[in-house]
């Protein structure tokens, strides 16, 4: 029978209780990470068609880096002035630029405690947009815990997404009305990729009405963005569409 892990880990005045185990009917691995007592994280990893003695192996192996990152948390914790924390690149999936990260980071520590990186880390590598980043950093705390954490975090983005928006503007205004953006090949392959996570094999064909629509009154990147996104299916869609094509 694949074995179970249950291991604690003191922080402060909180006790980290890490449980991972197997589970037959889904043929994953599981580890829940336990906060005082309250449930903040779920991991899975499917190990489907792994031996006993791999599977056995594959449990320690995931408990094991479940725990290496939560020490990692403890020790960005107890020296948070010698240790930075760790930012994504700007070629990730999503990407969260460093003063915002490490504004989210202070907000979610009370309820994460040395979990907070960890599980910040995880939330933007698993999203493509800021819908999508809220809904992956709260997922697994209880609903009540959920709202006030939406509440701290949520007018975070919102003020970084509005201060954005508002640069692009005045960047745009200092473009001049003579001077027209020039959609490169290069960029025009990195808007393919995006639009076809939203319109699969249409996402050329979207690219190229999108443009010939743009052609005929549109001047900057911004208003082509505009036209790109009127092509989605509903209002969210739109907005992950326009929040993804002006990180490119």
């Amino acid at each position: 029978m694949a074995k179970s892990i249950n291991q604690d880990i003191q922080a402060g005045g909180s006790v980290y209780h890490i449980q991972t185990e197997y589970y037959k009917s889904s043929g994953k691995i599981v580890t829940n990470i336990f906060k005082d007592g309250l449930s903040v994280k779920r991991l899975e990893k499917d190990v489907s068609g792994l031996s006993e003695e791999e599977l056995d192996r594959e449990i320690e192996n995931f408990h094991r880096l479940v725990l290496e990152k939560l020490r990692a948390g403890k020790r960005k914790q107890e020296a948070p002035a010698e240790v930075a924390p760790s930012v994504p690149t700007e070629d990730a999936n999503f990407f969260v630029p460093r003063e915002l990260y490490e504004r989210l980071l202070v907000e979610i520590s009370p309820f994460f405690g040395i979990a907070s990186s960890f599980i910040l880390d995880e939330a933007i590598e698993s999203s493509k947009s800021f819908s999508a980043f809220l809904e992956n950093l709260s997922a697994d705390l209880p609903d009540e815990q959920r709202e006030l954490l939406l509440l701290k975090v949520r007018p975070l983005i919102e003020k970084y997404l509005s201060n954005l928006e508002e640069e692009k503007k005045e960047r745009t205004e200092e473009i001049g009305e003579e001077e027209k953006f020039v959609l490169t090949d290069e960029l025009k392959d990195k808007i393919l990729t995006v639009l076809s996570d939203y319109f699969g094999i249409m996402a050329s064909a979207v690219l190229d009405e999108a443009i010939e629509e743009w052609e005929t009154s549109g001047k900057t990147y911004e208003e082509l963005v505009e036209v790109i996104s009127s092509h989605a299916d509903t209002q969210e869609e739109a907005e992950e569409i326009k929040t993804r094509l002006m990180f490119l």
